[in-house]
This record gives structure tokens, sequence and C-alpha cells, in this order.
């Protein structure tokens, strides 16, 4: 969730209440916790690039528990270490390489975040790690990072009891896009139970772990 946009187009499906944020403690342990495993489990990553992709991990996640945004401030340093990076591992190369990733991470999401199912940071940060990985690992995570991402969502929706909410928005959705073949997403309201908070930044974390530890189950 971006520093600029978060008021205004930063609203993912599920917008935010930075009231609802995690405190210091909690959001540092559990996005401590979430780095340590993608470095443990990632034994196939070029050393540099594994350590800067889990400190990456740890303020994205950190940051998005506790404040529910991904600032500029840790995107933008970490997108430029990554070019650079890519850089020292293969020259030009490498740089194409990362500047591929990033490319692909913003073609795949933009549309998501114009519907406003993802917040602009989520973006940025997904852009570093397409600039740290390349192409290939990326789109494996990205599939592990939706169902992460979407496993959570239910489950806070269905915590705070607004499940039967999500499933009525969703099937009218469906029901008016086939009448005018025109793609329409029913957004929850304001006083909806189920308008609540998704860290997506934690479904980005533990979704590389996934990838990391069982790669995509249909190779």
């Amino acid at each position: 969730m971006s520093e600029n946009v978060a008021q205004t187009m930063n609203s993912p499906v599920l917008a935010v209440n930075p009231t609802e944020g995690s405190s210091l403690f909690g959001s540092l342990a559990l996005a401590a916790a979430v780095s340590s495993a993608f470095i443990w489990s990632g034994k196939e990553l070029p050393l540099l690039n594994l350590y800067l992709a889990a400190a990456v991990l740890l303020f994205v996640v950190e940051e998005d528990l506790r404040r529910r945004r991904i600032p500029n401030l840790v995107t933008m340093p970490a997108f430029l270490l990554a070019l650079a990076l890519s850089i020292f591992n293969a020259g030009l190369p490498g740089l194409l390489s990362a500047l591929l990733g990033a490319g692909v991470a913003f073609v795949f999401l933009f549309p998501v975040f114009i519907m406003r199912w993802m917040g602009a940071g989520d973006v940025k940060a997904l852009m570093v790690f397409g600039a740290i990985w390349g192409p290939s690992p990326l789109i494996g995570s990205l599939w592990w990072m939706l169902i992460v991402g979407g496993m959570l969502g239910i489950g806070i929706i269905t915590y705070r009891g607004g499940l039967l909410d999500l499933i009525k928005r969703w099937w009218q959705s469906l029901r008016i896009t086939l009448l005018t073949q025109n793609i329409t997403y029913i957004s929850s309201k304001d006083e909806s139970i189920s308008h609540g908070g998704l860290p997506f930044g934690l479904a980005i974390g533990l979704g590389a772990v996934a990838f990391q530890l069982w790669g995509l189950p249909w190779t």
C-alpha cells in the first residue's frame, strides 16, 4: 500500500483502517519469523539476493501489518539496490533480467491495482522482488501469494462475520458481469463488516516461502 496513494486509490477489496494495525512488537516478531523462514527455505538463491529479499520482506511485512501500507521509503531504495545487485552479479544481462522481472510484476498486477483489489505499495514491493528474482520465480511466487492472500482475506472476513455479505456481493458481481458483458465488481460498503484490513504484505512473505518450499504444484 503506497505512501502517496493510500488514501485515494490504495484501498484493496478489503479497505484500510489504520487503527486495526498490529503493535510494533507483534508486527516485528511476525515479520522477523517470515523473513527467517524465507532465508531458511531459499537454498537456491544467490546469497546476496537471498539476504536482500529477506531484508525487504522484513520491512514490507512489518510496515503492512502495523500501518496497513508499504511506503515508498521501503520500496524505492530496495528497487535501486536490486538493480545494482543485478549488475554486480551478471552485468548487463543481469540488469535486463531484473528489469524484466519488475516489468512482469507491473503488467500482471497493475490491472489488479486499477480494480482496487491490491494497493500500490503491494505492486511496488512485488516489482522489487521481480527485480531480485527475475521473471520466472516471480510468476511462481505470485501464484502462492494470491492463494495465501485469498485465504487470509476470507479468514479475516469470516472472523468478522462478513462472509455472507462477501458471497452475496460476488454473486451479484458475477450476475451483472454476465448480463452486461462488462467486468463488474460490487465493493463492500463503508459500514459493511467485511470492509476491513488485509495486510497483503504478509501474503507476499508467506507466498514467497511457500514457493521456495514446494514450487508449483503442477510442475
